[in-house]
């Protein structure tokens, strides 16, 4: 049975969304910069200009980055994500929006959204929208507020609250490694159009409280977070995407798996992150990716890849590959509720899944370390699972 987090009193309200009067903000302030690689149409910004147009530093990650990046107006997206892997087999994930999802040129529209698949497999999705609001969110560091629920930055760590009706979900969560992206964490479609992608907090430990019905349960586990926006309608970007995180052993996991659209000529955008311990280590080189063993999802009705694995090599001289095998589906979204174009069908698909990480050292010796992750499928078309063009 499809589960979906259920927003259907918001069709009756779409088309609200684009207001007349709501005022046309330029796409990109930095369409005159020289941010934008020459070399492809699609490309992680990276040079020394994009760092510096975008105020960024190569080194380092500020806390200021996971703060508000958009107006939360028209021409843009926003959103921050967690998720949770407790002991006792509960997974949650809480999504704090800007918007209606991805609603890019319609009104503000903040909303919070809570999964909760228990360990008998009992889900709970819900959903709490602040009507006629703009977010209240700071820009100096992630102070987000919608409602009653908050995620807030601390000293290094986070804290989550949701709270609607019978449901209380508190976390604190402290971070095992830095904050990180990659690069300058900017995609660019052509000159200006951008997807942003802020890994804030990688891996983390998590104690939490769940209250439902009067019930309360403490929990234990690992947690993630991280932090999209954007100035361009996703969908007329990116074709399809793959991202998985994981804790396995005593390393840390984030890989992802990026598709343009036709328009850019399907190109393939892979990041990978490795961490062991408390060090996020260099990796250099391409990375390889397969999707495998495809078969047509029962919910999205689309192609989908059971297993991925994803490969490369660090400047250590070890090579590290990342092997997925999905479990069980925690999360699904049709968002047709979304105004897109005629014809398109975004779906979004989260699961859990087996991940083994093996390292392979320079005389080939190898070692295995596995773990449960969580992945996901988002898919804004009858999705081009693996790319023609066969990077």
């Amino acid at each position: 049975m499809k589960n979906k987090i259920i927003l259907s009193l918001l069709i009756l309200i779409i088309n609200g969304c684009g207001s007349s009067n709501d005022k046309v903000e330029p796409r990109n302030n930095l369409a005159n910069s020289q941010v934008v690689e020459d070399i492809k149409l699609v490309s992680i910004a990276s040079s020394n200009q994009a760092y510096l147009d975008l105020n960024l530093k190569k080194d380092k990650v500020e806390v200021w980055e996971d703060g508000m990046r958009t107006n939360g107006g028209y021409g843009s997206y926003e959103w921050w994500y967690s998720d949770f892997i407790f002991t006792d087999g509960t997974t949650i994930a809480v999504t704090f929006y800007s918007k209606l999802l991805f609603n890019t040129y319609g009104s503000p529209f903040p909303m919070v959204t809570l999964n909760i698949v228990y360990p008998d497999g009992r889900r709970v999705d819900d959903t709490d929208i602040a009507f006629g609001q703009k977010l209240n969110a700071s820009k100096t560091s992630a102070d987000v507020h919608i409602k009653s629920s908050y995620l807030t930055y601390e000293e290094g760590n986070y804290k989550l609250h949701y709270s609607k009706g019978d449901i209380t979900f508190d976390a604190t969560m402290i971070s095992n490694l830095p904050m990180w992206r990659p690069e300058t964490g900017h995609i660019y479609f052509g000159e200006t159009n951008y997807f942003a992608w802020l890994p804030a907090q990688p891996s983390s430990t998590v104690n939490a409280t769940l209250q439902e019905n009067g019930e309360k349960k403490e929990l234990i586990g690992a947690g993630y977070h991280d932090h999209n926006w954007g100035n361009s309608p996703i969908h007329e970007n990116i074709n399809n995407w793959y991202w998985g995180r994981a804790t396995v052993g005593e390393y840390s996991l984030i890989f992802s798996d990026i598709i343009a659209q036709e328009e850019y000529d399907y190109e393939r955008i892979p990041i990978m992150m490795v961490a062991k311990g408390n060090e996020i280590l260099e990796l250099n080189g391409s990375i390889e990716i397969e999707r495998k063993d495809l078969i047509t999802d029962k919910n999205t009705e689309k192609s989908y890849a059971n297993k991925l694995r994803f490969v490369q090599k660090g400047t250590n001289g070890r090579t590290y590959t990342i092997e997925t095998s999905k479990k069980s589906d925690i999360a699904f979204v049709d968002m047709n509720i979304v105004p897109y174009d005629a014809g398109e069908n975004p779906t979004y698909l989260r699961s859990t899944a087996d991940i083994t990480l093996t390292v392979t050292e320079k005389n080939g010796t190898k070692k295995s370390y596995k773990g449960m992750g969580i992945i996901e499928q988002m898919s804004f078309n009858d999705n081009v699972e693996n790319n023609p063009k066969g990077k």
